[in-house]
C-alpha cells in the first residue's frame, strides 16, 4: 500500500520522524461538499480534496493489543535471555487542537497530545527480569505540544509547517523529567492542488528525535476518485484507502509504519548505572476503520487490524547506531481500539 523504499534507515527512525506531520494533512482537512476545495487565481488554496473528512478536534482514544509472546535476547553481559506473554497492552490516546487564526490567507493552530502505554506480563513474579518489571512498574508516556501552519497562496500552491515537542519516557506525571527526555522537530512542506479531487505535497523532516539531527523527506498525496472513494497517504509512512458511505459514515483500510521511542530507566538490574536507557519500538499495521457520526460535531470510531513487530529494542542510548543491550522480538498480534472525537458543526464550514 505505500512505498517503503528508505535505503536502510531504522523503520523506527521513519516512524517517529513522520509520525510529526500525520496530523498537517488532517488540519487541511474541511467538509468535503465546500466550495473552499476549488482553487483559481483569485483564491487562496487548501490542501484537502472533496470526499476528506472534517478536522478532529478533541479526541479520546483507548487501543487493546491482544496477547502476545515476547523473546528477549541479551547483548549486555550480566543480562540473561528471558522469554514471557505480555497479557495486557493498552494504550490511551488523548489529542486536542485549538485554532489560533482561521484567515483564508492563514490558518494557525495549537496543538496538545498525551499518551500513556501500559504492559502487564504473564509471568512476571517468576521471571524476576528486570526489563520487564521496568516496563510493568512504570508506564510509558508522551507529552508533547505543536504548533500547526497552513499558509494557502492565489492560485494552486500552499505551505504546510509543525513544529513540535514531546516529552518521551517512562517518567510518572509528579516527577518532571529530564531534558534529555524532550524531543524536537520541525516539518515543512510544500504543497499543489491539481484540481478539487487532487492535491500533493513534498517537504522535510528536521529532528533530533534519536540523538543527533537528521533530514527525511517525505511526500503527501491526496486523491478522490468520486464522492465515494478516495486515497490518502503520507509516503513512506501511511497509506488510506477511504470510501464514503454519506457524510455521516466513513469506512476505510490504512497500511502503517507505527513506533515510538522513549527515555527508560531500569530499576535493580546491572544496567541500572545507566541514568537512561532508551527503547525503541517500532511496526507495521493493517487496519479497517469506521468512523460514524453521533450528533452533528459528536462522533466515534472503531479499528481493528493487525500488528507486525519490526524492533523492539533497549539500547545505550538514543543516536541511530547505538549499541543494542536488549534485542526483543514480538509475535504477530489483533489490535482493537475505539474513540470518540469532535469536528467543527457543519454550520461553521459554509
Amino acid at each position: 500500500m505505500y512505498l517503503y523504499l528508505v535505503s536502510r534507515l531504522s523503520t523506527n527512525d521513519l516512524k517517529q520522524s513522520f509520525i510529526l506531520v500525520l496530523l498537517i494533512a488532517c488540519f487541511g482537512a474541511i467538509n468535503a461538499q465546500s466550495n473552499f476545495v476549488i482553487c483559481t487565481d483569485s483564491t487562496f488554496c487548501v490542501p484537502s480534496v472533496y470526499g476528506m473528512p472534517r478536522t478532529k478536534g478533541l479526541e479520546i482514544k483507548q487501543e487493546r493489543v491482544l496477547n502476545y509472546g515476547i523473546q528477549s535476547t541479551s547483548k549486555s553481559p550480566g543480562i540473561e535471555n528471558n522469554q514471557d506473554e505480555i497479557n495486557k497492552n493498552v494504550r490511551w490516546d488523548m489529542s486536542l487542537r485549538v485554532p489560533l487564526i482561521l484567515k483564508p490567507n492563514l490558518k494557525l493552530a495549537l496543538g496538545i497530545n498525551y499518551f500513556k502505554e501500559d504492559y502487564r506480563f504473564e509471568d512476571i513474579q517468576n521471571s524476576n527480569y528486570s526489563f520487564y518489571s521496568s516496563l510493568e512498574n512504570k508506564p510509558l508516556r508522551n507529552l508533547g505540544a505543536a504548533l500547526y501552519v497552513i499558509k494557502p497562496f492565489l492560485g494552486n500552491k500552499y505551505f504546510l509547517a509543525r513544529v513540535s515537542a514531546n516529552l518521551n519516557g517512562d517518567y510518572t506525571l509528579d516527577e518532571l523529567p529530564k531534558s534529555d527526555f524532550l524531543k524536537v522537530s520541525i516539518a515543512p512542506l510544500l504543497g499543489w492542488k491539481k484540481n478539487p479531487y487532487t492535491s500533493y505535497a513534498v517537504g522535510i523532516v528536521y529532528t533530533n528525535n534519536f540523538g543527533r539531527h537528521s533530514i527525511y523527506p517525505i511526500v503527501s498525496y491526496n486523491h478522490s476518485f468520486n464522492s465515494r472513494w478516495g486515497f490518502e497517504s503520507l509516503l513512506p509512512a501511511k497509506a488510506k484507502l477511504r470510501f464514503s458511505q454519506s457524510d455521516k459514515t466513513f469506512w476505510a483500510f490504512t497500511s502503517e509504519l507505527n513506533g515510538a521511542s522513549y527515555n527508560i530507566r531500569l530499576d535493580e538490574s546491572p544496567l541500572s548505572e545507566n541514568e537512561t536507557l532508551h527503547l525503541r519500538k517500532s511496526e507495521v499495521r493493517f487496519l479497517f476503520s469506521l468512523e460514524r457520526e453521533i450528533h452533528d460535531w459528536l462522533w466515534f470510531g472503531l479499528e481493528a487490524g493487525l500488528r507486525t513487530n519490526f524492533e523492539f529494542s533497549l539500547r545505550e542510548s538514543g543516536k541511530r547506531n547505538a549499541t543494542v543491550l536488549i534485542d526483543n522480538t514480538l509475535n504477530n498480534a489483533m489490535i482493537f481500539s475505539a474513540s470518540i472525537f469532535v469536528v467543527p458543526p457543519r454550520k461553521f464550514l459554509k
